[in-house]
């Protein structure tokens, strides 16, 4: 969506994608962060199996302090000079096919693939040392305790858990015959207002 906050570097042009179709067809409720100054929905991941979707990611951009957002063009075309390193996954129950609790297994699942992708890890990717750092984060964050915790939706504090590893804190539930998973950098937590509504 259009935000009239939107700078773009010079040469860039922007035309954020239209999920509308596919949130339509994944169903409510989708869940996403509540309206606010310093985000811009970016776009939506999606992953399905046989022809069903199965799960929603939201994405987003996250404004500088004076609540501007800032693009620079590429080949692939306009890229956010900051992305908010926090994402709302919602999930069919049980879509992870782990086999276990389905708000613990989504919470390890997306907490998992967050770390893989955005937190530190020192050596060269693909060599064996990277490897075995991202085996290290992974177990890690399986064998981690999850707390109980929070998640406000649509302004009520509703029960859930929460895991934290690598600077990542992830929190989980279920509502409303979803799971919904919170995944977000201690960086970034203090910069936005947490709080979700149904998206559709």
């Amino acid at each position: 969506m259009y935000s009239p906050d939107m700078h773009l570097a010079p040469g860039a042009k922007s035309k954020p994608p239209d999920d509308a179709a596919r949130l339509a067809l994944f169903g409510p409720p989708v869940f996403g962060f509540v309206p606010q100054p310093r985000l811009q929905e970016r776009g939506w991941s999606w992953y399905g199996n046989h022809g069903r979707t199965l799960e929603a990611q939201a994405h987003y951009w996250l404004a500088d302090p004076s609540g501007k957002f800032w693009f620079e063009d590429s080949p692939v075309g306009p890229i956010g000079i900051a992305e908010l390193r926090g994402f709302v996954f919602t999930d069919v129950p049980g879509s992870t096919n782990r086999g276990g609790d389905p708000i613990r297994d989504a919470l390890n699942q997306h907490l998992q693939y967050i770390v893989m992708n955005y937190a530190k890890n020192p050596y060269e990717f693909g060599s064996e040392l990277w490897a075995e750092r991202h085996t290290q984060q992974q177990a890690e964050i399986e064998l981690a305790l999850a707390h109980r915790s929070n998640l406000i939706v649509d302004d009520t504090a509703l029960p859930a858990i929460v895991v934290t590893a690598s600077d990542f804190t992830g929190t989980a539930m279920v509502l409303a015959g979803r799971v919904v998973t919170v995944v977000i950098h201690s960086a970034d937590v203090g910069k936005i207002d947490v709080r979700l509504i149904r998206r559709v």
